[in-house]
């Protein structure tokens, strides 16, 4: 009975498993009937013409924002009459020792606060964190609005049209060379 009981489950699952997948399977150019929303590199997107109002609303809404949401670790913060020149001498403690990291002094009323780094992740600024307990042991991470990173894509892109093309020697063609690692061919 017991076994019956299971048998039928499993062929119900797996009929509704081959169901699902074969209704996941569209003809070439049929779309269900919706419209073309956009054809590009042979590739073309159906859909309803309200996703692309929605798309282009969510960009209005975003164009200008320079900051998102992520993580900066927070050095100091004091209020009070003193409490300006405070957070410049921090901020001038650290830039000297970190002397390529973003350091930024923010007033949110009533304190100046001193925060450094661009984190998306929490992970990120941990990371740091470690490392800057040993010089700043009452710094915390704290969720607040970060720049815009820089994204790697464009760092590597820019990596490689800089890199210098190094020929393979001869008689191995298909061995990838780094710089410095052979001998010019167009020298011998």
């Amino acid at each position: 009975m017991n076994r019956t009981i299971s048998n039928t489950v499993v062929l119900t699952i797996f009929s509704t498993c081959f169901y699902f997948s074969a209704q996941a399977q569209v003809p070439e150019g049929v779309g269900y009937g919706l419209p073309v929303m956009e054809e590009s590199e042979g590739l073309t997107q159906y859909g309803d013409e309200r996703i692309l109002q929605l798309k282009d609303r969510y960009v209005r809404s975003h164009e200008g924002k320079e900051e998102i949401a992520g993580y900066r670790i927070q050095l100091f913060s004091s209020s009070g009459a003193n409490s300006w020149n405070k957070a410049n001498e921090v901020q001038e403690e650290f830039l000297t020792i970190y002397p390529d990291l973003p350091c930024y002094i923010e007033f949110l009323e009533p304190s100046f606060k001193v925060r450094i780094g661009d984190y998306r992740s929490r992970l990120d600024a941990e990371r740091f964190f470690v490392e800057l307990k040993e010089n700043f042991p009452d710094a915390f991470i704290v969720s607040t609005q970060i720049k815009w990173p820089e994204l790697s894509i464009e760092q590597k892109e820019e990596e490689e049209e800089n890199k210098p093309y190094v020929y393979p020697p001869d008689g191995a063609p298909d061995q990838p060379i780094t710089p410095g690692g052979g001998e010019d061919p167009r020298n011998r």
